[in-house]
């Protein structure tokens, strides 16, 4: 039987990964006030060759900035992301922010040092029930996906199996990678904005379709609280250091606490709760 035009534009609305991401570009383009790139290359910090990344978002109001660093990963609805995880401990409770400063010193010549107004940055940290991650609220541990059985068997009960989550791992870690680009940037906002200090924050986010996301919650001796949840949103807990500042005097630690996953509808809701919170 040939092929007809609704039969690819059937199959090319699921599953064509570019499509997704211009519906993720949609609801950015969306956002007052925001800037933002849609595709571009940088040098992976670890492997240092060249990636892309698929968006980078930034919101400013005076001396507060938010970076995003945005992946979009398509997935059917029939084979889903699964974020299994519990409560979060207190120690996971924080994230950490940019504060980028503009020195004021004079300048001047001292042991064959010059001495001379600039810039610097340090990591400041938010913790516990002032963090964005407060203590107690579910946070996920581990991610599985889900897929119908390729061997069930009338005899058996096991409709659907776990996937590899392999593309989601290769998602995430890209929008860490590309954020290690957004720390630098952030380090020189107090210098680009002429302002005695700014405080940006850095956040690596996944969008994936609607209804492709749910929760699994686990109490503290392994047994699951209530049935799964499909979900818009949840957070992966991930505590990687990275270091930044382009001068390697300056050089200091920041943790990216957490990579955030959404669903379209829940990216919207992310961005009207961002901009309603903090005019930009």
């Amino acid at each position: 039987m040939p092929i007809t035009a609704p039969d690819i534009q059937n199959v090319v609305l699921k599953e064509d990964d570019f499509g997704h991401e211009m519906r993720v570009g949609k609801i950015i383009r969306s956002v007052p006030g925001i800037r933002f790139e849609h595709g571009g290359t940088y040098t992976d910090p670890v492997t240092n060759k060249p990636r892309q990344f698929d968006f980078r978002c930034s919101l400013r109001k005076d001396d507060q900035e938010l970076h995003m660093a945005v992946e979009c990963k398509n997935l059917l609805s029939s084979v889903p992301m699964v974020m299994c995880g519990t409560d979060r401990r207190i120690e996971e409770s924080f994230h950490d922010l940019i504060e980028a400063r503009m020195n004021s010193v004079s300048p001047s010549r001292q042991k064959h040092v010059i001495y001379m107004d600039g810039a610097s940055s340090a990591t400041f940290r938010v913790s516990r029930e002032n963090s964005v991650y407060p203590p107690n609220s579910f946070v996920c541990k581990s991610i599985l996906r889900i897929k119908p059985n390729p061997n069930k068997s009338q005899s058996s009960s096991d409709l659907f199996v776990s996937a590899s989550d392999s593309d989601i791992y290769d998602s995430w870690a890209q929008a860490v990678s590309s954020s290690v680009e957004l720390l630098q940037f952030a380090c020189e906002t107090a210098r680009r904005y002429r302002r005695p200090k700014c405080y940006t924050a850095v956040l690596p986010i996944v969008v994936v379709p609607d209804s492709a996301l749910w929760i699994v919650d686990y109490d503290e001796n392994g047994l699951i609280r209530k049935a799964p949840q499909q979900v818009d949103s949840g957070e992966l807990f991930i505590g990687r250091e990275i270091q930044v500042s382009k001068e390697a005097m300056m050089a200091h630690q920041f943790e990216i606490s957490h990579i955030h996953f959404f669903t379209l509808t829940g990216f919207s809701s992310f961005f009207s709760t961002v901009v309603s919170n903090v005019e930009f």
